[in-house]
């Protein structure tokens, strides 16, 4: 998987850094800076562009990094309604410069995963919108809750003059008005660097948890603030951004934005291509860019001036994606990747987006290896493209995709693939004559796709539509079907298995976090519906065993693993393997992955600590953990999992040692 090196264009800082005052810029949209080069090609320069952001916006008394916020009301009623898992809300008040004011709410989570996530809104004055399941509003709600779910507090985070009681009273624009040491940028991004400090340093004094690493999350303007807040401090370790950037050159109209969006003399510095690798960059960083495809704001398919660009808009925001990936890779560490969310119907962070990228980052719910054995496995390399690892090594298929592929061995063909385009695209690859041939599959999907067949000649294929229901693909020959498989809605990955000919089963994460299951004894519909309990994050596995019995796994809300067995469709039986292997003490991460070999059930697991553990059934349950450093959910493949190591590369667990594979993909 090799790439070839980018041309760097270094940029003279020149005037930019000149000077203590700020004056108000206001220049006409045909004035945007030029941002098509990336201008950092070495890990110094990395860190000496930093600073020169940080002079330009904070000036000679550089990053505010001793500085604590003007008051602190702890234990304040919440500002969100309809929250789960909240122990309690501290609001927080940051006094600036030239009389600005700054506001946060620390929301802290009664089960703690130690971890904290910065949430930054736009141009709105309330986080509390809609509890409502359906994406409506801006989504802060079902944001903040989601994260408080599954154990992470919340640092809720107000633009300036834009929170309850200062609703657009001044516009951004005029700020950049004000005198001030540094640029009145800093009135934008202070009051993070602010609450952060405190956060680190008074835990214990103010009973708060100790918080182990920190990721911001920004919808449009907080979504630029996120964008620029990481590039200028690296201790935030994850960060997506939400409709809130592209770079300068691809801008138009309403998407040129406000003052802060397109300030001349702070992007001569660096364009936005750069601030994204400057916020992915460093070890275990990454920036996952979400656009949405709807935006009736900014930034989306309806925004976009193919005239000017010379590009559909698809094309074009992939064509940033691949040189910020690509100038990554050459420098050695982080990653950067842009998801288009379907869904969304307007300027907000939806279900989707929420769960089915927030969450699986932020969680390690998603796989990286898509596998049916350990001689079939495909991957999404770093140049964006389809590969493939088996017994020739690794073969560049030459396709573009997104996410993770799903894989069949010795069905219809030798190998078979199924993955999506940079649109979104189902499509099917196979390898015949020597060489890689793709075929559409007739929809746009938002989860990775699943796969299974019970035999040579036919495959089955399971995704999430952008309606949110679960659709159906088969071929048997001919031309390939589809069908909708439910109406309730789903978020998140489902599991496929097959018990036999003629029989499915899709396991799947209700929009309640209860697990659902759909059985067909047909191929194909009728579907039977049925609510299978528990309460579970991240994204389940599922096993048919034989003898009519069906085995279901999920992490539930205490991060142990559970097992729900079913018996010639009799009533669902839910145990703790957490607790049956004597690893109740032991918790996982992520979405577990189940295998079975020779009647023996192995379901593999991450540990919080990233190790890889097996849970195996011969008898009774037994639990070890093999060490080692997963990143993200592993695959499991019978007799053993393929997992991305911290270096980037695909390791081969066989069950009994470790052999390296190589390679380096996202």
């Amino acid at each position: 998987m090799t790439n070839q090196p980018i041309t760097r264009v270094n940029t003279v800082l020149g005037a930019a850094l000149l000077g203590l005052f700020w004056l108000a810029f206001s220049g006409p949209a045909n004035a945007l800076v030029d941002d098509h080069a990336i201008t950092l090609g070495a890990p110094a320069q990395i860190a000496a562009r930093r600073q020169a952001l940080i002079q330009f916006i904070w000036g000679p008394a550089g990053f505010p990094s001793a500085k604590l916020p003007s008051a602190i009301h702890k234990g304040v009623a919440s500002p969100v309604a309809a929250l789960e898992n909240l122990k309690r809300v501290d609001e927080i008040e940051v006094a600036m410069d030239a009389g600005q004011q700054g506001l946060a709410y620390h929301f802290i989570a009664q089960r703690t995963n130690h971890r904290l996530v910065i949430l930054h809104h736009g141009h709105a004055c309330t986080f509390d919108d809609s509890p409502a399941l359906a994406d409506t509003g801006y989504g802060m709600q079902r944001t903040i809750d989601g994260l408080l779910f599954d154990g992470y507090s919340v640092l809720a985070v107000y633009m300036p003059h834009q929170r309850p009681g200062d609703c657009g009273s001044v516009s951004h624009d005029s700020m950049f008005n004000l005198v001030t040491t540094g640029s009145p940028m800093k009135f934008f991004l202070e009051p993070v660097a602010v609450c952060l400090h405190y956060l680190k340093t008074r835990a214990a004094a103010d009973g708060f948890p100790v918080y182990q690493d920190f990721s911001m999350i920004g919808l449009s303007g907080g979504g630029w603030t996120t964008t620029v807040y990481a590039a200028i401090d690296p201790t935030i370790s994850l960060s997506f951004p939400v409709a809130g950037s592209i770079p300068l050159y691809l801008r138009s109209g309403g998407s040129v934005g406000d003052t802060e969006q397109f300030l001349p003399a702070f992007y001569q510095i660096a364009g936005y291509p750069d601030l994204y690798v400057l916020g992915s960059y460093g070890p275990g960083r990454k920036q996952v860019q979400i656009l949405n495809r709807h935006d009736d704001c900014c930034f989306g398919e309806a925004q976009h001036d193919a005239a000017q660009t010379g590009m559909p808009w698809e094309q074009a925001v992939r064509s940033y994606e691949s040189n910020v990936r690509l100038a990554l890779s050459q420098l050695g560490s982080g990653g950067f990747r842009l998801e288009i969310d379907e869904p969304a119907p307007s300027h907000q962070i939806s279900h989707n987006s929420v769960v089915g990228t927030i969450l699986a980052e932020l969680n390690g719910g998603r796989r990286y290896v898509g596998a049916s054995s350990s001689m079939n496995a495909f991957v999404h390399g770093l140049d964006g493209r389809l590969w493939h690892n088996g017994v020739g090594g690794w073969i560049d298929t030459g396709s573009a995709l997104v996410g993770v592929p799903a894989a069949l061995q010795d069905t219809v063909h030798t190998v078979d693939g199924f993955f999506r385009d940079p649109g979104n695209r189902l499509l099917h690859i196979f390898h015949n004559a020597g060489k890689w041939i793709v075929q559409p599959m007739n929809g746009v999907v938002i989860t990775d796709p699943v796969a299974a067949s019970w035999g040579a000649n036919r495959f089955d294929v399971v995704a999430l539509g952008g309606d949110y229901k679960l659709y159906h693909w088969w071929w048997t020959g001919g031309a390939v079907q589809r069908e909708l498989v439910s109406n309730l809605l789903a978020l998140g990955t489902p599991a496929l298995v097959t018990s036999g000919t003629n029989h499915l089963d899709i396991f799947f994460r209700g929009w309640d976090r209860t697990l659902y299951h759909l059985r067909s004894t047909t191929g194909i519909a009728p579907w039977t519906l049925e609510k299978v309990g528990g309460t579970l994050l991240d994204f389940p596995s599922a096993l048919a065993v034989g003898g009519g019995t069906l085995r279901a796994y999920i992490r539930d809300a205490s991060s142990q693993l559970r097992e729900a067995v079913q018996v010639n469709g009799g009533a669902w039986q839910w145990a703790s393997l957490s607790a049956a292997s004597g690893s109740l003490g032991t918790p996982i991460a992520g979405s577990p992955s189940a295998s079975l070999k020779n009647g023996t059930v192995t379901v593999h697991a991450r540990t919080a600590a990233g190790n890889l553990a097996t849970f195996t059934l011969a008898g009774q349950w037994t639990f070890a953990n093999h060490g080692g450093n997963v990143t993200g959910s592993p695959t499991a493949i019978p007799g053993g999992a393929l997992i991305r190591g911290q270096s980037g590369a695909l390791f081969l667990f066989n069950g009994v040692s470790w052999i390296a594979r190589g390679g380096i993909f996202d």
